[in-house]
């Protein structure tokens, strides 16, 4: 040992510069994890994006993907704890290391509990109204306006949901206390090691200006699944043949169940939220639903809109709070 490496180790001095890679390798890594995004992983299997996130969400095949790829083999340590009424929490640290040194290059943390609400109770399960998610929800929630956002679909009852590939206002059953936790302490044990794992590898690969945490299971935000916009046209529009294009409004109604039946009280919840945002008289109100709605004769009452129509009432209000947006600056 040389009297140089003997005074670093006895004082722990370190030159970073030593071991720090390249800025050409770096650039390297980075368009490895793109050339694999592009070319092995699928959209909603390996990644995928909500309305309203910017980077894609890593999920567990595509964390596995990346761990392949870099040679890095995850290893667990997991505590448990025993919560009352049976109910129980996992902890879980992951750590990777790389095969063909031995080296540990990274570690993450998760933890899931049979508390969650999708484990804790029974019951409660979504049905499409119809009425798709207006634009002006997911900007409230991405300013953290939950409360504001919430209101706006309907308030308690209501939540975005994904039915036949499309986010739209969903209603909520009636949730019962699940009787017997114990039946998701596996789902939990397994659901705490894969948010450790994804923690792991965006660490580890340094690629969380590329993906996000994994978000898939959070249901009060994806619903029922998770979907994606840009990133999948940017791999898939070279070779893709586009369907014959329809009007919006027609496939909008084609998509509406019953258009013809009595509006759904989250329409027009959503409806009287809009419009209080508009800052219009609420004289003016009835006639300006009338109007956006194709309708002869001036109601009386929200009430008397049909689906069809309070769903074209949303959609003026959407674009009149946007360009009310652009005016404010």
């Amino acid at each position: 040992m040389t009297e140089e490496l003997a005074v670093r180790q006895e004082y722990g001095v370190v030159n970073f510069e030593e071991y720090a890679m390249s800025t050409e390798a770096v650039v390297r890594q980075v368009n490895v994890i793109q050339d694999v995004m592009r070319s092995v992983m699928k959209v909603d299997e390996h990644y995928g994006t909500i309305p309203g996130c910017q980077k894609p969400s890593l999920y567990k095949p595509g964390a596995e993907k990346l761990g392949f790829t870099f040679r890095l083999a995850p290893e667990y340590d997991v505590r448990t704890i025993n919560m009352p009424n049976g109910h129980r929490e996992y902890q879980v640290k992951c750590r990777l290391r790389h095969i063909p040194t031995g080296a540990m290059v990274g570690e993450g943390e998760g933890s899931c509990t049979t508390m969650e609400g999708k484990y804790r109770f029974r019951g409660g399960e979504k049905e499409g109204t119809g009425e798709p998610i207006p634009k002006e929800y997911w900007n409230l929630k991405n300013a953290g306006k939950i409360a504001e956002a919430k209101e706006l679909i309907g308030g308690e009852g209501f939540a975005p949901g994904k039915i036949d590939g499309k986010w739209e206002i969903c209603s909520i059953g009636e949730k019962v206390e699940h009787d017997n936790p114990a039946d998701y302490y596996n789902t939990c044990l397994k659901m705490a090691k894969k948010r450790a794992h994804v923690d792991a590898i965006l660490t580890a690969t340094a690629a969380s200006d590329i993906f996000t945490q994994d978000v898939e299971d959070m249901t009060e935000v994806m619903g029922n699944a998770s979907t994606t916009q840009q990133t999948a046209s940017q791999g898939n529009a070279s070779s893709t043949t586009k369907p014959p294009m329809t009007p919006p409004q027609e496939k909008k109604d084609h998509a509406i169940k019953d258009p013809d039946s009595p509006a759904s009280d989250a329409q027009i919840k959503a409806i009287s939220a809009m419009w209080g945002k508009l800052g219009l008289e609420d004289s003016l109100k009835y006639s300006y639903c009338s109007e956006a709605a194709g309708m002869e004769k001036v109601i009386g009452s929200t009430k008397e809109l049909t689906k069809g129509a309070a769903s074209k009432v949303i959609d003026r209000l959407n674009r009149d709070l946007e360009a009310k947006k652009v005016q404010e600056g």
